[in-house]
C-alpha cells in the first residue's frame, strides 16, 4: 500500500504505473525499428532542457515555495505564557487560540483544557526565544504537522509539513550569520517506492524565505516503473552546505536488471545574495540538476532521455545494455506516440 501527501502527489506517482502498464500493452503490438528508436533518442536529445525540468519539479517547487508567510505580533502577556508553555510542553486552550487563531483542536485536549506543544529552538540558548518554531500538538502524532515559525514575539510563517515518519526539523548558521532551517518533505511511501526532498529556508528580514529544494531520498523498485532507481543525499557539512549523493538506475526488465548508472558524488552549495538562494555547484560534481530530477518519482521519461542522452547512446554500443535500452526506448516511444505527448 502506498501513502500519499496530497491528490497531486498521488496523481504523479500513479502516472508511473499508468506508464508501466500502457507501455507493456503497447510493446506487444508495436515494435519500432532500431533506426526509428535511435532517431527518437536523437530527437529527444535536441529538446530544450529547461521546460522539461520545470515540468518535473513543478509539484515539489509549488509546495516548497508556497508555505504561508505571516506577520502576526503576539502580545507581551501571551508571549510570556507561550515561553512558559514551551518549557512545560503544554499550554491552555485559551492562550493557544489567542496566539494561533481558531485552529483545529482535538476534543481530548479541549476536555482537558491544555494542548501539548512541540517546541524547537534555533537559538544557541533556547531561553532566548529569538528564533524558534512551535507546533500546537504533537508534531509526530501523525504523518503531518503545522509548524509556526517565530522571530521574537512575531509569527512570520506557518508550514504544513508532511514528514510521514516523524518531524526532523534542524538548523544551522549560514555564511552570512543568518539561520537556515530544514526538514524533509514526503511525497509518497510504500513497499519498494518512496520519495522525500530536503526543504531549506532562511530567516531573512523578518521572513522565512525558501532557499533550496533538493532531492533527499527516492526509491523505485521492480515492478513499479519502467526504470529501477535509488537516490540518497546526506549532509556532510553545513558551512558551506555540502551533500553527498549516492544513486543508481537500471531498466525494469526484471528484478536483476544490471545497473547502467551506479555512482556517488559531492555537491557544494553557495549563498547567492542576488537570488537569495543556495546554488549548487553541479559543474564540479558528477551529476547535473536535470539528472537529479530524473530520480523524481513521476512521469519524467522525456527529461531522463534528454538529460542522459549521451549515456543512452553509449548504452547502444554496449553488448549488455543495447537491447534493454532499445526495449526501454520502444516502451517510451509507444506511450508518447499513443498519448500524443512528444
Amino acid at each position: 500500500m502506498i501513502s500519499f501527501n496530497s491528490t497531486s502527489q498521488k496523481n504523479n506517482l500513479d502516472s508511473l504505473q499508468v506508464l508501466k502498464d500502457s507501455t507493456n500493452e503497447n510493446k506487444k503490438s508495436i515494435q519500432y525499428t532500431e533506426q526509428q528508436l535511435e532517431m527518437f533518442l536523437d530527437s529527444i536529445g535536441k529538446l530544450p532542457l529547461k521546460p522539461l525540468m520545470d515540468k518535473a519539479s513543478f509539484m515539489t517547487d509549488s509546495i516548497f515555495e508556497n508555505q504561508q508567510q505571516l506577520d502576526i505580533l503576539v502580545k507581551d502577556s501571551d508571549f510570556e505564557k507561550l515561553k512558559r508553555g514551551c518549557y512545560a510542553e503544554q499550554l491552555d486552550v485559551k492562550t493557544v487560540k489567542a496566539i494561533f487563531g481558531d485552529i483545529k483542536i482535538d476534543s481530548t485536549y479541549l476536555k482537558n483544557g491544555m494542548i501539548p506543544l512541540t517546541f524547537v529552538s534555533f537559538d544557541k540558548n533556547k531561553n532566548d526565544f529569538k528564533e524558534f518554531a512551535v507546533c500546537p500538538g504533537y508534531a509526530d502524532a501523525g504523518g503531518s504537522c503545522k509548524m509556526y515559525f517565530f522571530s521574537g514575539n512575531k509569527i512570520i510563517a506557518k508550514h504544513n509539513i508532511y514528514h510521514r515518519y516523524g518531524l526532523k526539523l534542524k538548523h544551522y548558521k549560514d555564511i552570512d550569520g543568518r539561520t537556515v532551517v530544514y526538514y524533509k518533505e514526503n511525497y509518497g511511501s510504500g513497499s519498494g517506492i518512496w520519495w522525500f526532498n530536503f526543504y531549506f529556508y532562511k530567516y531573512y528580514d523578518n521572513q522565512l524565505i525558501p532557499i533550496l529544494n533538493e532531492l533527499e531520498n527516492a526509491n523505485l523498485q521492480f515492478p513499479w516503473g519502467i526504470r529501477v532507481l535509488w537516490f540518497e543525499s546526506t549532509i556532510q557539512k553545513t558551512n558551506p552546505l555540502t551533500l553527498k549523493m549516492v544513486y543508481y538506475q537500471a531498466f525494469s526488465d526484471s528484478e536483476e536488471s544490471p545497473k547502467f548508472i551506479n555512482d556517488s558524488t559531492i555537491v557544494q552549495y553557495t549563498w547567492d545574495e542576488k537570488t537569495k538562494t543556495l546554488v549548487g555547484n553541479y559543474d564540479k560534481s558528477k551529476i547535473s540538476k536535470a539528472q537529479i530530477l530524473t530520480y523524481y518519482l513521476e512521469d519524467n521519461e522525456i527529461l531522463f532521455i534528454n538529460a542522459y542522452n549521451e549515456l543512452l547512446k553509449n548504452n547502444l554500443k554496449d553488448s549488455i545494455f543495447r537491447q534493454p535500452t532499445l526495449n526501454y526506448l520502444n516502451d517510451v516511444k509507444n506511450y508518447y506516440e499513443t498519448n500524443n505527448q512528444n
